[in-house]
């Protein structure tokens, strides 16, 4: 069951298995497909409407954008598994509405949005998810891929083979198999298997531990790309700083610093949805 809300010619409000979603398409007419969908999942608690800017660079490459509140406060027990659970189930809701929608998606997110969409990407629905561009992810509550002593949960598909690459929060698993692979359709042999993962670490925030940045989730995933954004603060690829959540945690990073960082993502969401397109084809 859903409900709509049309909001204006290329954005509508909808109800997708029990979650309130926005839906920006990439153009007006209704016969026009969109080459692909892609999940913009923003930091715990801030707006979607922060973060407009990123969603018109993924309406330039013709995708079809599904956004959603990441409410952090409920459900209390597993609550970033259950959002990336969300995801699927959104995305399962969304080819019942709209069946000529490609069986693939590409993720997007901020902050706790960049963790849970490396969920996604891990646990819940790696054999769909074409790639994921996590903007200074936090790894915690629970801590899934920066133990340092382990157990994680796999970013590359050389993880191991062990129960002990599975961290024990609550999830479901492939009985015939003892760990999960992040698998997609890659075409060259050196990329076959593999979903193209990048992160990206800015100078932080209060309260964001140097052990669970996007910094120790690649030093433990090494298949994973890093880069560094010096001198932008957490709250950088927000349009307005991240609204009342960001007024929680003050900007360390300069006016300049974030507006490179904010750029420098247009840039790595055009290169992974580029790739992501030639996969899928």
């Amino acid at each position: 069951m859903c409900s709509k809300q049309k909001l204006s010619p290329r954005e509508e409000r909808i109800r997708l298995a029990g979650v309130r979603v926005t839906l920006s398409w990439p153009s007006d007419d209704s016969a026009f497909a969109p080459a692909g969908v892609t999940f913009l999942l923003p930091g715990a608690m801030i707006s979607i409407s922060e973060y407009g800017g990123l969603r018109d660079v993924v309406l330039q490459q013709n995708q079809l954008v599904v956004r959603f509140f990441i409410n952090v406060l409920y459900p209390f027990r597993n609550n970033h598994q259950v959002h990336a659970e969300e995801v699927r189930n959104v995305f399962d809701a969304l080819r019942a509405l709209y069946p000529n929608l490609p069986n693939s998606y590409s993720m997007i997110g901020h902050s706790a949005g960049g963790k849970i969409s490396l969920l996604v990407a891990s646990l819940v629905d790696h054999t769909r998810v074409l790639g994921v561009l996590a903007l200074d992810p936090v790894d915690l509550n629970p801590v899934c891929f920066t133990n340092e002593r382990g157990p994680n949960l796999p970013l590359d598909d050389d993880a191991g083979s062990s129960s002990d690459s599975i961290s024990p929060i609550s999830c479901q698993l492939d009985k015939e198999e003892d760990f999960v692979h992040v698998c997609s359709c890659r075409k060259t042999p050196e990329e076959q298997g593999k979903v193209p993962i990048v992160l990206t670490c800015t100078d932080g925030g209060i309260g964001i531990s140097k052990k669970h940045d996007a910094d120790a989730i690649h030093k433990l995933h090494p298949a994973t790309v890093c880069y560094h954004h010096d001198h932008a603060g957490h709250m950088a690829y927000c349009d307005h700083g991240g609204g009342w959540a960001g007024k929680l945690m003050p900007d360390i990073g300069t006016k300049e610093g974030n507006e490179k960082a904010r750029m420098a993502a247009h840039d790595l969401i055009r290169d992974l949805l580029g790739r992501c397109s030639s996969d899928s084809s």
